[in-house]
This record gives structure tokens, sequence and C-alpha cells, in this order.
């Protein structure tokens, strides 16, 4: 599941394979998307043809082009949303000199290594919690200080994961 605002208007988007379909704020819509060249694509949603142009792609913070209209949308993903609800915000993490686990959980992998400069939105470290793996991401540009604890170990909630200079 997603969230994707763009403005002042916010969308729930799940896609549903079993039925071919996107799942919109709970509504199901027959989707096809088709890649036409690299970064262009043809979408029919309900029946209804558009046009999407990836001008900048990015987890979070996407540029694309809809029927020759230009938006910029926020994505949040479920590990975004999950944080949101337990209280740590973009603009709070971005304060932070350290990455805290949001949930007690399992290290399963680290993708960087002390000494890496990350910027915001970089892949830091899957965490496993709930039977799901959960990608914690860099709170914004920084350089990697110190590494916390290895791969496989069991951690606490706001254990502290990686510290950053």
């Amino acid at each position: 599941m997603l969230e994707i605002e763009i403005g002042s208007n916010k969308y729930s988007v799940t896609r549903n394979i079993e039925h071919d379909a996107v799942e919109l704020n709970a509504s199901l819509n027959k989707a096809d998307i088709s890649e036409v060249r690299p970064g262009h694509y043809h979408m029919i949603l309900d029946g209804k043809g558009y046009n999407l142009e990836v001008i900048e792609a990015s987890d979070s913070n996407p540029v694309i082009k809809v029927n020759g209209k230009v938006y910029q949308p926020t994505i949040k993903t479920e590990t975004d949303l999950l944080l949101d609800k337990l209280g740590i915000n973009t603009k709070s993490k971005k304060l932070l000199k350290e990455l805290k686990a949001p949930m007690p959980g399992l290290v399963v992998e680290y993708r960087v290594s002390v000494g890496d400069t990350v910027k915001e939105g970089d892949p830091l470290v899957v965490l496993e919690a709930m039977k799901m793996e959960n990608v914690l991401k860099a709170p914004g540009e920084a350089t990697v200080k110190e590494i916390n604890a290895k791969n496989g170990d069991a951690i606490e909630k706001n254990a502290i994961l990686i510290t950053f200079e």
C-alpha cells in the first residue's frame, strides 16, 4: 500500500494482482499499464487512457508527466506511514544524528558501511519486524559514523542502529 499526495489530495493505492486492478481509496479500478519506451508508459485505468512519462525517478518525490501535465507527488510506503504513526516524522528525523529502531525486530541487512555518505531517502538497513521486512531510510544527508548492531542481531525499540556525522 502506498499513500500518494498530489497537492492537497491524498490517495491510498494498492495493487490488486488477482483482479489485474488497482485499489484507489478502497475502490477497485481495472488497470493495464505497458512501457512504450524507457521512461514512457501508457496506462488504461477503468477504460480511460493516460500517457505517462517519468521525468525524475525517485522513491518518495518523483516528477511525472501525465497527459502533458507535470506532477510532483509525495509517495509514502507502508514503512513511512508506520513511522508517521509512531511519531517519527520527516522533520524530526532530519534533526537526529542517529537512526533508531522504530520497533523491536531483527537486523536483516545493512546497506551502508562506516564512512558512506548518504542522502535523504537512501536505504540504510533492513529490519524484520512483525513478519515483514522494513527498509529504514536515511533521515537526511549525512556520513555514516558508526554501525551499532550486526546483521542477525535482535534489537529492541529505540535501539540506536546507526550514528551519523
